[in-house]
């Protein structure tokens, strides 16, 4: 059997390709629990309950302590990393955690979501009976992610077996931002001796390249409203509200875009503004009394939403005051409209990374490359509620959000083996 040499960070460790050949005899079981899961239906907004039963049963005959939850969103408002579900519900919803029967010193951990996307129009295929044509097995949920589940619980079977430290296994809701299962699961880890030293986020990269990516950095987002009131002067001529001298009014237009100018120079001036969308004024011969920007920011860093929310808002108050008269004040509203999340990174040059990058290499033969330029990831929630490592990979597949979603059944294979060679690897940290 041909050997790779040894890698820094594990010294005399060698790795080879046993893990590709334990999870090339698992491929029809593979198959099968994965088919069983995307027969039953658990869409993003759904409790998911009837979906984590087939992963229930699969972990009942591993050295498993099973740990099942119905969580509510509603819950978490308050929580600095909490983002309104999508689309909207408070469940409650179905969560598994499979912790390891025997106690360790140190242990890692994997997850994915058992939730999938809405049924598009166009599908040829019905998407929750399983179809495989060549090496690509069609089915809602095939790529995102139960694909993910299915990989993780045969590895993790694999790992058993080898009897070898086996890693925390969850099940979780994590479609429109983790509020329905990764913040409610991972905010209660936080809060016990977990001792878990890195997370897997069994997930491929949104860009379709499967492998070939991993998420060790996603961004933060903010998108949001933003509406300010100003005043009209008094109409000169009976009947024409054009005729109202402009220098007398208060364009609400003219203080949004002198806002947004100074939060770029102050508040956001290491922040990324783009602006989506701007509606003002209802007339081209008045002075625009109403003003609405709805815009997102992206960071990264130690930047939180809430924060900048909140300096905006002091800029806003300040700036508006000072344009204001003893007759006539400005009005203005800042509202969140869509992603509200936090950023996270986990280090590209830890020896958690080096051991992960190292197994793909090894199973694929290609190194593969970090893509951070994900938001709303659920990587985030490990990153920032335990301070751990976490990095996400997946096989790969095609047709994210759209009909006809498919996974590579081959490279599903590969998947088990780089979760399997990780896992062992980082185990030896």
């Amino acid at each position: 059997m041909a050997m790779v040499g040894a890698y820094p960070v594990l010294g005399n460790i060698q790795i080879s390709n046993k893990a590709l050949k334990l999870a090339e005899k698992y491929k029809d079981e593979l198959m099968q629990l994965l088919q069983g899961l995307i027969r039953v239906q658990s869409i993003s907004g759904e409790s998911a309950s009837e979906a984590q039963q087939v992963v229930r049963s699969y972990l009942k005959d591993l050295p498993y302590r099973i740990e099942e939850s119905t969580d509510r969103p509603s819950l978490y408002t308050g929580h600095p990393e909490y983002m309104t579900p999508n689309p909207p519900g408070d469940g409650p919803f179905t969560n598994v955690v499979g912790w390891p029967e025997k106690d360790a010193d140190k242990r890692f951990a994997m997850f994915s979501h058992i939730d999938t996307h809405s049924i598009e129009d166009g599908w040829s295929t019905d998407p929750f009976e399983p179809t495989l044509i060549g090496n690509k097995l069609y089915g809602l949920g095939t790529s995102d992610d139960k694909g993910g589940v299915a990989a993780m619980l045969v590895a993790a079977k694999i790992l058993a077996k080898q009897k070898g430290s086996l890693p925390v296994v969850m099940s979780l809701h994590g479609k429109g931002g983790g509020g329905r299962g990764s913040l409610p699961v991972f905010e209660r880890i936080s809060k016990t001796d977990h001792k878990i030293g890195g997370v897997l986020y069994v997930h491929p990269a949104e860009t379709g390249r499967g492998l070939d990516d991993i998420k060790n950095e996603v961004q933060g987002i903010a998108d949001l409203k933003l509406t300010i009131t100003g005043w009209r002067g008094k109409a000169l001529e009976i009947g024409s509200v054009d005729s109202a001298e402009w220098s007398k009014g208060g364009s609400a237009a003219d203080r949004c875009l002198e806002i947004i100018e100074k939060l770029r120079a102050t508040v956001l001036r290491d922040v990324l503004l783009n602006i989506g969308i701007l509606e003002t004024g209802d007339r081209i011969g008045s002075v625009a009394d109403k003003a609405e920007l709805t815009f997102r920011l992206k960071f990264t860093g130690d930047h939180t939403w809430k924060a900048l929310i909140t300096e905006s808002e002091k800029l806003i108050a300040e700036h508006l005051a000072s344009a204001s008269t003893s007759e006539n004040k400005y009005d203005y509203e800042l509202i969140p409209v869509g992603y509200m999340t936090n950023p996270g990174a986990a280090d590209w040059e830890s020896p958690e990374s080096k051991v992960l990058r190292q197994a793909i290499t090894d199973i694929k033969g290609k190194a593969p490359s970090a893509y951070p330029n994900h938001y709303a990831g659920d990587i985030r929630y490990p990153i920032r509620l335990l301070d751990v490592p976490a990095y996400g990979i997946g096989s790969l597949g095609g047709n994210f959000y759209l009909p006809d979603e498919w996974v590579d059944m081959d490279d599903l294979v590969k998947l088990v083996a780089v979760i399997i060679q990780t896992m062992e690897g980082w185990d030896k940290l």
